[in-house]
């Protein structure tokens, strides 16, 4: 969570945003990268439960890369018709062990071969209008695909909408780096669990915290689960010759601020009747909220900066670490989702 530019927001300042209604659907299309990888697979449940949640079409995608292609593996690549009829076929499959498939007719197949899936990706998420891209974490390159420098990456890095991230978990329960492992939450015949139990939403005051809250408001009665808005206060090292006492009282004073700051943020929410928590710790600003965030059945909601310029720049050492770490779906909501708000329309 970088330090917010400008001035940070106050207990006394209105609210930040206005409570998006629930006939203004947060997604109305969803866009799904599926290379039948576990990670793929727990993100496809995310998705089809959204879609279920909120009527969205749902897009799946395919890149086959030919040498690493799942869909004919050891043959010559076929043609395009044939690689499509293929992948459909894979979709359907795909669905069937989920109750809440939507129905064919709000389902579209796109499969494409390219070197580099990422930009074919955001370039179809732009084309059909997406407002919300859900990939896995690893793909099918098994243990050295972590976030950084995988598609998922680069991705979240140039995507013009938010992205709904779902790492892949181990066997055993936990996610992990084994590629080849199968998802912990049932055999081949069933349906990865999608189960979300709250949302929890790391808070920094700075631009980007209204972008994500507005997500959180209009994601919470949807899944009819409470809010946990957390912040960090920073615990800077004193040399021993400074006066410890009169650093701890500035540092509960800033907490006690921060707490009210806190409520002021979450009280458009609590409107829609959601219940709402707020939770105020002090300390390293990353590990805390990697350990705030990263339960199974967390989602997760933060605001990214994504590009700026023609420059590449990082998502931020916490989102990345939050994204690494976290056992639950993570949704990464760029700055630029901030114009097309629903409510400023």
């Amino acid at each position: 969570m970088q330090a917010p530019q400008g001035r940070r927001r106050g207990p006394r300042d209105p609210p930040l945003f206005s409570v998006v209604t629930a006939s203004e659907p947060v997604f109305q299309t969803l866009l799904v990268a599926h290379d039948f990888s576990p990670s793929s697979s727990r993100a496809l449940a995310h998705a089809v439960d959204l879609a279920a949640r909120t009527g969205a079409a749902l897009h799946l995608m395919y890149v086959d890369r030919t040498a690493e292609g799942v869909l004919f593996e050891g043959g010559k690549a076929p043609p395009d018709d044939e690689l499509q009829d293929r992948f459909e076929e894979r979709c359907h499959a795909s669905l069937a062990p989920h109750d809440r498939s939507p129905a064919e007719d709000r389902v579209v197949c796109h499969a494409v071969r390219g070197v580099s899936p990422a930009p074919l990706l955001v370039e179809k998420a732009e084309e059909i209008d997406a407002d919300l891209i859900v990939t896995g974490t690893e793909g099918r390159r098994g243990a050295r695909r972590l976030i950084v420098g995988s598609v998922a990456e680069e991705v979240l890095r140039t995507a013009p909408c938010p992205v709904l991230t779902v790492r892949q978990r181990e066997a055993g329960g936990a996610s992990g780096s084994t590629g080849e492992a199968d998802d912990a939450s049932g055999s081949a015949d069933e349906a990865p669990s999608s189960a979300v139990e709250q949302i929890v939403a790391p808070v920094d005051f700075s631009d980007l915290t209204e972008v994500a809250l507005r997500h959180v408001a209009q994601l919470a009665p949807l899944y009819d689960v409470p809010v946990t808005l957390v912040h960090v206060v920073e615990d800077p090292t004193m040399p021993s010759v400074y006066e410890v006492n009169a650093s701890a009282v500035r540092a509960r004073a800033a907490e006690q601020r921060a707490e009210e700051a806190l409520q002021s943020l979450g009280a458009p929410i609590e409107e829609t009747g959601v219940s709402v928590s707020y939770l105020v710790h002090r300390g390293q600003t990353t590990s805390t909220v990697v350990e705030a965030t990263g339960h199974r059945d967390t989602l997760t909601v933060m605001g990214t900066k994504g590009l700026s310029g023609l420059r590449r720049v990082m998502l931020g050492s916490v989102t990345e670490a939050v994204i690494r770490a976290s056992d639950g779906p993570v949704l990464a909501v760029p700055a630029s989702a901030q114009e097309a708000s629903p409510a400023d329309e």
